[in-house]
């Protein structure tokens, strides 16, 4: 675009030139051609003029005015020596030749020629249209000079047959351009003489005057189109004419023009060929290769390098910057995968220790428990080993996994709940636990508190809902799953003994709330005596991005019902 409109003045200047040029060469071709007219009509004219000569020299002969027998004498010796006339003869007012330098003419009407009303009223010389024989076997065509006498009555005509054979010859003769057509035509639009009649014919048959400084167009037989020019040869009764065929006439303006209009967008759309040529070779195929390039490095193809060989300087420079960043990115990959795995190394070894270390404080209140003598102390210290349980199971699980980030919560409370289970079943043989949880991933941070949850809830229910003198189907649930608001619900439920006051605040309640604060959870108490009781836990989904609800925010993270 920029380009178009940089040679928009080009164009505009070029399409004024090429105007111009048509004008100038329309002019030039319309002032040839009638110059060529002209030029082409000299030797018919002369002929014609020769004619006019003859016929008012014998128009001042008494013998020839009075038509006396001495008149074919006259007429004779005239006509001698002359080629291109055939005969010359005296006509009477009636149109009657009365004497003739070829005696055969005599008594020959000439009255029903064309031009003979003319000759009657006028008094110049008049070329009549082509006559058969006139006395002769050769066409010939007539000049007449009017005779009057001294009051100016008619009293007739010289006649002068012109040769058509003779007008032919000298037609075809002439050194005319190639595929050009002349003919002698009188003002009727009939053809006397022509070097192609076929054509002459078509192109001057209509009647009417002809100015000399005008060019004509006409239409032939087959529909080709032709200009001509014409000039007079007797006043405004013969006519020269010159005719070209307009292809062939104006064939040099139509290339000049042509070009002038047709070569600026040519070199427009060169320009734009050129542009786009050098555009794709230089340009456009490099941006495409370093943009496949920098595809392979953002899917982490590293080792890639641009292979840049006849590029531009510019693409190679940047070729070699991409490199050079390549460079950097595979060094620094390479230096954070070793950190990594370094980190990932470190803290498998810090929760195996953990988990070690828990294992071992686990011993040391098993030994302490079966050494003290004090019941109290003994409970204390067998209370303490569930929760250190649950601390080991979530730093083993969290060895185990890919991921140290994340603790699944499907395995870590299907495992608390066995454990725990088996930590009470001397106590509590027969109790059936069913558990609904599903996999759901948590940080770290989150599996803790909902594990000790976890325990120390079903550590209450071991404990406090299945006495010994109740026992009738003991059930233990625990579920997990989506609530609504983008949360979590953890449940635990029994069909215990239950009880209708509000749960002592003792130091499980107490835990039980301190836990569910740390994830920002909504802990409610749901029991009825002999319809069991349940724990259950509301909190947001870490993998969601919903904010815990107006309920966890402002209202009280303990309900009892």
């Amino acid at each position: 675009m920029a380009v178009t409109l940089a040679l928009t003045p080009i164009i505009l200047a070029s399409v004024v030139q090429g105007m111009d040029r048509a004008r100038r060469d329309t002019a030039d071709v319309r002032e040839r051609l009638i110059q060529t007219a002209r030029a082409a009509s000299t030797s018919e004219e002369n002929i014609l003029a020769a004619a006019e000569q003859i016929a008012r020299a014998l128009a001042n002969l008494a013998e020839v005015r009075d038509a006396s027998p001495a008149c074919h004498q006259n007429l004779s010796d005239a006509l001698r020596g002359v080629a291109f006339f055939t005969n010359i003869s005296r006509l009477n007012s009636q149109g009657i030749i009365v004497c003739s330098a070829l005696a055969a003419a005599s008594g020959t009407d000439l009255s029903s020629q064309p031009a003979w009303k003319d000759i009657a009223e006028g008094d110049s010389f008049r070329v009549a249209a082509e006559t058969a024989r006139s006395g002769t076997d050769r066409r010939a065509m007539l000049g007449m000079l009017p005779l009057r006498d001294d009051a100016g009555h008619f009293i007739g005509a010289i006649s002068i047959a012109i040769d058509v054979g003779w007008l032919d010859f000298v037609v075809r003769s002439s050194p005319l351009p190639r595929g050009s057509v002349v003919a002698i035509f009188d003002r009727y639009g009939r053809v006397l003489a022509s070097n192609r009649e076929e054509i002459a014919d078509a192109l001057f048959r209509h009647p009417g005057y002809r100015n000399d400084a005008d060019v004509y167009s006409a239409e032939d037989n087959a529909g080709h189109i032709w200009n001509y020019a014409t000039a007079a040869l007797l006043g405004k009764n013969v006519y020269a004419g010159f005719a070209m065929r307009r292809a062939s006439l104006f064939g040099a303006t139509y290339l000049h023009v042509g070009t002038d209009f047709v070569l600026p967008f040519l070199m427009i759309a060169l320009t734009w060929i050129a542009i786009w040529v050098v555009t794709e070779r230089q340009v456009t195929r490099w941006i495409v290769y370093l943009r496949r390039i920098s595809g392979a490095y953002r899917s982490g193809h590293y080792a890639i390098r641009p292979a840049l060989q006849g590029a531009p300087a510019e693409f190679q420079m940047l070729g070699s910057a991409l490199s050079e960043m390549a460079d950097s990115v595979q060094d620094r990959d390479r230096r954070l995968r070793e950190a990594l795995a370094q980190k990932s190394i470190l803290l498998r070894e810090i929760h195996h220790r953990v988990k070690n270390n828990l294992q071992i404080v686990m011993s040391l209140l098993n030994l302490s428990a079966n050494q003290v003598q004090h019941s109290a102390a003994t409970v204390a210290l067998r209370k303490s080993r569930p929760p250190i349980n649950a601390l080991a199971l979530v730093h083993r699980m969290r060895h185990d996994r890919e991921d140290q980030s994340l603790v699944d919560l499907k395995p870590l409370l299907e495992d608390l709940t066995q454990q725990t289970s088996e930590a009470f079943a001397g106590d509590q043989h027969g109790v059936k636990i069913i558990t609904e949880i599903a996999s759901q991933p948590v940080p770290g941070d989150f599996a803790v508190p909902i594990a000790l949850i976890t325990v120390e809830a079903l550590t209450n229910v071991f404990k406090h809902a299945f006495p010994p003198s109740q026992r009738h189907g003991d059930i233990i649930r625990v579920t997990l799953g989506p609530a609504q608001k983008g949360r979590l619900r953890l449940a635990i439920e029994d069909n215990g003994i239950g009880f209708d006051a509000a749960p002592e605040e003792n130091i499980g309640v107490r835990l039980i709330r301190t836990f569910a604060q740390q994830i920002g959870g909504l802990l409610t108490f749901s029991s009825r005596a002999g319809k069991g009781t349940r724990i259950e836990l509301l909190f947001a989904d870490p993998a969601r991005t919903a904010a815990p609800g107006p309920e966890t925010e402002s209202g009280p993270l303990i309900q009892a019902n």
